[in-house]
């Protein structure tokens, strides 16, 4: 995730650059972020090449103590999942307010879509179709709404932007429930209160965005994976204490 990160950083830079030519500081800072990069890149074939006999024993201890169990695994994968909806979502907002290409504009709603339907998969890995069924309906609301905030954005239609924000915050609320119906110990209004610190980082990125404030869009965006991922952790604890059976080592 730090090389895709520090890409994104340098794409979202990319317009300051050329429109200040004189911000020395940041062309030294992203000198730095590129050679972190090219770092990045060929350590990790050479340390993959060189096989485990590279890796100290104390390292080969660490990462099996912190993967190598059922509950740590649902850990990674919710991890994984959520922070590809960050992602995601954000790559339809940006390409929203660019005003993409139509196959560019539709590649991205399709990696959304997909990303939804593999998070209610996870779900229904462990709470079986019912639960499935009931969280991918308000899910796929959640981004339609989301979509919908970043078109009123985009257009700067305040009354529509309002209007989504206030259909997104209903939405949430029935995320929260059906989460809540599974994971009795993660109660509703906390998961709301989570789910609405995420939605409003979400959207304050497409503000940011759209205002042509790329480096604040970037720090947003890292918040907010950053948020997800203490999001993930909480369901993954409140998951595995709802299912004590299915998580014994």
């Amino acid at each position: 995730m730090l090389i895709n990160d520090v890409i994104r950083f340098l794409i979202l830079r990319k317009q300051d650059m050329q429109n200040d030519t004189s911000n020395t500081r940041m062309k030294v800072i992203l000198f730095i972020l590129i050679g972190l990069i090219v770092g990045g890149i060929i350590t990790y074939p050479i340390a993959h090449m060189m096989g485990k006999d590279s890796v100290s024993s104390t390292s080969q201890s660490s990462v099996s103590t912190a993967t190598d169990t059922k509950s740590a695994g649902v850990r990674v994968t919710l991890n994984n999942l959520l922070r590809e909806h960050v992602s995601t979502n954000l790559t339809v907002t940006y390409n929203i307010i660019d005003k993409a290409s139509d196959a560019k504009m539709q590649a991205s709603l399709d990696a959304q879509t997909a990303n939804a339907v593999a998070i209610a998969d996870a779900v229904g890995s462990i709470y079986g179709d019912e639960a499935k069924k009931a969280i991918t309906t308000p899910f796929v609301d959640h981004l339609t709404q989301s979509n919908n905030y970043a078109k009123a954005v985009a257009a700067g239609d305040t009354v529509s932007e309002a209007a989504a924000l206030t259909a997104l915050q209903t939405n949430l609320r029935q995320v929260a429930d059906v989460f809540n119906s599974v994971i009795p110990s993660l109660s509703s209004d906390t998961l709301y209160t989570a789910l609405n610190d995420h939605e409003t980082l979400m959207n304050q990125v497409a503000t940011a965005y759209q205002a042509g404030d790329f480096m604040k869009a970037y720090e947003l965006e890292n918040q907010a994976l950053t948020q997800i991922s203490g999001g993930a952790d909480a369901l993954a604890t409140g998951i595995v204490a709802s299912k004590p059976d299915m998580f014994k080592q």
